[in-house]
């Protein structure tokens, strides 16, 4: 259609140039008939032709014009062809590029390209924006899913954290817990906590202390020694253990979980700076991705801290009820020393009070003594009635005997000493052994002085003796149980000494204890005053000890705090109740005035009448990356 419109273009520029070459002709030789040279001539064209030779030329000018139109319409019908062509080929290509935009805009990046020539620039261009956008789009799709995993690790550590905020005291339901929460989070079907215990011969072994299967809790007594199986081997190298492909009895041999088979199988040590708590296991029938097991190695570390500062707890408190027990034993022991005391002080009283008897006793006799007179070498000159019934003989018997016949053999050389002494004029008072006449055991309290004339010579000795052998009797009897009370009291003493320095010893392995803990620690009296202050509250408030040690504890939070909150305010009150054995979660004020989110665990103490009360306090900001 469009060629024959071209032929009809042709043909009517041909024909408008014979038309044109023919008026012009004919005005030409109009104007050539009213040409001076043909006046009075025949105006023919002959004629004109003869003159005007150059109207040839003029007569063939719409032959001439045809084929000049001929020739430049079919050069004006090429270029508009060549042109035509040229809008054609851009209008597919705009078309071409139209639909690629719209599969772009489609997000339809496969479709193919259907330009023929690849290799123009504008189809190079299109293919390399397909290219960068296929490219960008693979970008945009892998950084949409590092994100969302990234997200899914955040979401998921937030709330492990949660979880170990409102960890217990019991280690069994915390490891459950953190089971039951890896399970489900990461959807697989198996997990398992095994805690590192010691022997009391000092072996190492994991326990399994919690197991989840299928959501299922499970009881399971399983000790895996160490450096045994999966387990044993991951607590040994403390890394991480992936296995991928695992055979079909493998689990039964050396995993710990047992009963079905997974296709993968991740072990995770349980470590903080570098101490071994334990080895977390994991199974599942998916291959478990690297975002995923990112998950179980960042929240190791958590759950590490989380039963280190469990364990701490559960020491602590059993170190203070051993403190508590000992401190009871003690107070016991101070009572029954108390006693003791107090029987030895009733027993001395009563010997005191025996004394002061044989005193009157004593006196008594002064007035009715055994009483003899002698020489200064013992001869015997008189004796009185309370004599001679004493030692048993009669009157005739002792005439002109000596003081010796009284002593025992062994005595005679104590007499020679008194003797002695009373010769040279001193009196004598003491308590001697005698000597009765059928040979019996007497003893006498004895005074002897010597009588003098005006010239002081001493003419006799007088004697005044009181049989004292019941009470020598009843000293040596209480002699003998003062020295069994004597042992006694100093087998007490040092009893005691001993259980002062097992308590001293205790103390200070406690307030060791307390003072190594990662939780911060403070000890106050009844009267609210602060007697211990450990390093890790002392990071934790900012204060030395020396700066807080013998304060009132009122320093270590804001009025606000002590205002609204309940428990902080029977912590601060002397006379108040406290809250014991709650952990509350409350606000401390450090020494740069910032109030700083904690948990607060509140023990009692009694020894006697004093009470002690001791805070534990963990930071409630847990860092998890």
């Amino acid at each position: 259609m469009k060629k024959i419109k071209y032929n009809h273009l042709v043909s009517k520029s041909v024909l408008q140039g014979i038309v044109t070459g023919v008026v012009i002709a004919l005005i030409i030789i109009l104007v050539s008939l009213d040409s001076p040279a043909l006046q009075g001539k025949d105006k023919s064209l002959s004629s004109l032709l003869s003159i005007f030779p150059a109207l040839w030329a003029v007569m063939l000018l719409p032959v001439v014009l045809a084929i000049t139109n001929y020739y430049l319409s079919n050069r004006f019908i090429n270029i508009i062809k060549k042109q035509a062509k040229k809008l054609k080929k851009e209008a597919g290509r705009i078309k071409m590029v139209l639909s690629f935009i719209d599969n772009l805009r489609k997000d339809k990046l496969d479709e193919p390209f259907t330009r023929k020539n690849k290799k123009d620039p504008l189809s190079i261009a299109l293919l390399n924006l397909r290219e960068y956008m296929v490219k960008n789009k693979r970008e945009q799709e892998r950084r949409r899913v590092e994100e969302e995993q990234r997200n899914w690790v955040t979401q998921g550590l937030a709330q492990f954290g949660e979880i170990l905020r409102k960890s217990n005291d019991n280690l069994e339901e915390l490891s459950y817990e953190i089971t039951k929460y890896l399970v489900n989070y990461m959807k697989i079907n198996q997990g398992g906590v095994f805690l590192l215990n010691e022997s009391k011969h000092g072996e190492k072994y994991f326990e399994l202390t919690a197991c989840i299967a299928f959501d299922r809790r499970k009881y399971s007594d399983k000790i895996v020694n160490w450096g045994e199986g999966l387990v044993g081997r991951c607590g040994l190298e403390m890394e991480t253990i992936f296995l991928t492909d695992v055979p079909h009895d493998y689990i039964n041999i050396t995993s710990g979980l047992g009963g079905a088979n997974p296709g993968t199988i991740l072990l995770v040590p349980l470590k903080a700076n570098d101490e071994l708590f334990g080895v977390i296991e994991l199974a599942s029938f998916q291959i478990l991705q690297p975002f995923e097991i990112e998950l179980v190695e960042k929240s190791a570390e958590s759950i590490a801290s989380t039963i280190s500062a469990v364990k701490t707890n559960i020491q602590t408190n059993k170190l203070l009820k051993e403190t508590q027990i000992q401190a009871e034993k003690m107070a016991q022991q101070e009572e029954e020393l108390r006693q003791n005391l107090e029987e030895m002080r009733a027993t001395q009283e009563e010997s005191d009070r025996r004394e002061v008897e044989r005193k009157g006793i004593l006196e008594a006799i002064d007035h009715a003594a055994i009483s003899c007179e002698f020489d200064t070498t013992g001869q015997l000159l008189s004796v009185n009635e309370n004599f001679l019934s004493t030692f048993k003989y009669l009157p005739e018997e002792i005439e002109n005997q000596n003081l010796k016949i009284f002593f025992f053999k062994e005595d005679v050389g104590e007499l020679d000493k008194i003797l002695a002494d009373l010769q040279n004029g001193h009196n004598y008072r003491g308590r001697s052994r005698r000597r009765t006449k059928p040979g019996e055991e007497i003893y006498l309290l004895s005074t002897y002085s010597p009588v003098m004339d005006h010239n002081g010579e001493i003419v006799k000795i007088l004697s005044l003796e009181n049989d004292i052998t019941e009470q020598v009797q009843m000293e040596e009897a209480l002699k003998h149980s003062k020295e069994e009370l004597g042992v006694m009291l100093e087998e007490a003493r040092n009893e005691m000494k001993e259980q002062f320095k097992e308590i001293e010893a205790v103390k200070i392995r406690n307030e060791k204890t307390l003072e190594g803990a990662l939780d911060a620690i403070l000890t106050s009296n009844q009267d609210g005053t602060i007697e211990f202050f450990n390093a890790a509250a002392e990071k934790l408030w900012g204060y030395n000890r020396e700066e807080v040690l013998g304060e009132n504890v009122d320093i270590l939070f804001s009025k606000e705090t002590a205002k609204s909150n309940e428990f902080v305010a029977s912590f601060i009150n002397p006379e108040a109740p406290k809250v014991v054995g709650d952990r509350k979660e409350i606000s401390i004020r450090n020494k740069y005035g910032e109030d700083v989110p904690v948990l607060m665990l509140l023990s009692e103490a009694q020894v006697g009448d004093q009470k002690s009360y001791t805070a534990f306090i963990q930071n409630v900001e847990v860092e998890l990356f």
